[in-house]
């Protein structure tokens, strides 16, 4: 009986109750989201300036990129291109990156969403801003 006490003790201490950190301050911040997105035509490349916004404990950004079938004129699966870490300092900053249309004979679309440090995730920006 002592035991099964004893146990029955040990187990209330060690799981207890409530969380076992410190407490954290609330964030009431809205969703990541891409604030602008300009792209800037720099044959055979282009240049996204990105302003990202919202997001809990700082926000960043993700690149996916897809082939163009050739036959169907249609994105193959899709595949994580760049991903820019989410970082408070990032928050309304003008952000710049390059990517490149066509790679070696290969026609490539790009799709971007902001994401922010707490891992929620924004909604994919429109593929037909990327066929300028």
């Amino acid at each position: 009986m002592r035991k099964i006490l004893w146990l029955c003790i040990s187990l209330l201490v060690v799981t207890g109750c409530g969380r076992k950190e410190a407490p954290q301050a609330m964030v009431d911040a809205g969703p990541p989201e891409i604030l602008s997105l300009k792209v800037v035509k720099a044959d055979p490349s282009r240049k996204l300036v990105i302003q990202l916004a919202g997001g809990e404990g700082g926000v960043g950004y993700q690149i996916e990129r897809a082939e163009m079938d050739p036959y169907c004129k249609c994105p193959s699966m899709w595949l994580r291109y760049y991903e820019e870490p989410a970082l408070p300092v990032n928050n309304s900053r003008v952000l710049e990156k390059m990517i490149r249309l066509e790679v070696g004979g290969h026609d490539y679309v790009y799709r971007l969403r902001a994401v922010d440090a707490a891992g929620r995730l924004g909604a994919w920006h429109p593929l037909k801003t990327f066929h300028q």
